[in-house]
């Protein structure tokens, strides 16, 4: 099935498999460590972020080069493709960023690309399970978080608030889920643990919501 030219079709399942076909192709072919899932909490971010941020300026940090997306793939095809793919997975998670939901089963909420590493596992057989477990499997939405706050970090400056303002500690508050998500296991309190990742998670989703919100009522952000 061929790839929709409509630039706000949400990703099809088989778009999804293309998009992260291409992700691995980067994955080979650079030392860059990124993944679907770290994509789109980063694109996630992008839509969050307290400005637009150009292409131009957010690729080459995505790929840690200056030629950004050129320096990811040696065919033009797939460059398009993958470009494609991106811009449309953004429009998507702005729409649902910005539509009224009260729950996150709402059809209409943001549903992140995250590996399910638990189901994956039950699936393969017993060899190959054990071959991926030992390989190194990441905590549940640890690179999806990872993602999102590579973005936060680069441009921080953009983040920053009046130290001690109460909207610093807003801000620090919102976050905290993705840096509970993103961080190793052994560094998480006993209570951090205690929580299931799945709510640390949503609590996390609800928080791109409230960024995005934040710094539109600072007159900031991003409209969809």
């Amino acid at each position: 099935m061929s790839a929709s030219k409509n630039a706000n079709a949400p990703l099809r399942d088989d778009e999804i498999d293309t998009l992260a076909d291409l992700v691995d192709l980067i994955d080979e072919r650079t030392d860059v460590p990124v993944s679907l899932e770290s994509l789109d909490g980063f694109i996630t971010a992008l839509v969050c972020s307290p400005r637009a941020i150009p292409p131009e300026e957010f690729f080459p940090v995505l790929f840690e080069a200056a030629d950004g997306i050129d320096a990811a793939f040696e065919d033009k095809a797939d460059s398009a493709r993958f470009l494609a793919l991106f811009t449309r997975r953004r429009n998507e998670i702005a729409r649902a960023l910005a539509a009224p939901i009260e729950n996150l089963a709402d059809p209409k909420a943001l549903s992140p690309l995250v590996m399910d590493w638990d189901g994956l596992l039950a699936e393969l057989p017993p060899s190959d399970a054990k071959r991926l477990k030992d390989a190194g499997i990441p905590p549940y939405a640890q690179l999806w978080a990872a993602g999102f706050l590579l973005a936060v970090e680069h441009w921080d400056d953009d983040w920053t608030l009046p130290e001690g303002s109460k909207d610093e500690a807003f801000v620090d508050e919102v976050l905290d889920p993705f840096y509970v998500l993103a961080a190793p296991l052994d560094e998480l309190t006993p209570e951090e643990r205690a929580v299931r990742r799945e709510d640390h998670l949503a609590l996390a989703l609800w928080g791109a919501y409230e960024l995005r919100e934040f710094w539109l009522d600072r007159g900031q952000g991003l409209r969809h």
